[in-house]
C-alpha cells in the first residue's frame, strides 16, 4: 500500500510499515516540513493515504472540503509500541477502505 507518514508518526511504526512492505514516505525524513496543506496535496497527488495524529487534516478534509486518498488519523498513545501495533492492525483491517479514499479515525 502507498502510504505518507506524516512528522508526528513515530519511527518504529514507519519502519513496521516498510518491513511488512507497505510504500511509504515519511515526512520526518525531510529537512523541513511544509505545513499540513502541503502534506495533504503531496499525498493525493501521489495516490498514497496519509497517515498523521493532527486532528488540523480532519478540518482541511471535512471542513475545508480539501481531497484526500485516504487519512488515517490516530491519537497520541504517548507509547511508540502501542502506536505502531495500533497502525498495523488498522491496516491489516481497514486497507481496503482506506484505497477506497476514505477518512478514518483510529479507535
Amino acid at each position: 500500500m502507498r502510504l505518507f507518514a506524516d512528522t508526528n508518526i513515530v519511527a518504529p511504526a514507519v519502519r513496521a510499515l516498510r518491513e511488512a512492505g507497505h510504500d511509504v514516505l515519511y515526512s520526518a525524513e525531510r529537512p523541513a516540513d511544509p505545513g499540513d496543506l502541503a502534506l495533504l496535496a503531496e499525498a493525493t497527488a501521489a495516490g498514497r493515504a496519509l497517515i498523521t495524529k493532527d486532528h488540523d487534516f480532519g478540518a482541511l478534509v471535512h471542513r475545508d472540503g480539501h481531497s484526500h486518498a485516504g487519512v488515517l488519523l490516530l491519537d497520541d498513545l504517548g507509547d511508540a509500541a502501542a502506536e505502531t501495533a495500533l497502525i498495523v492492525k488498522v491496516l491489516a483491517r481497514d486497507a481496503e477502505r482506506l484505497l477506497a479514499g476514505e477518512f478514518l479515525r483510529a479507535p
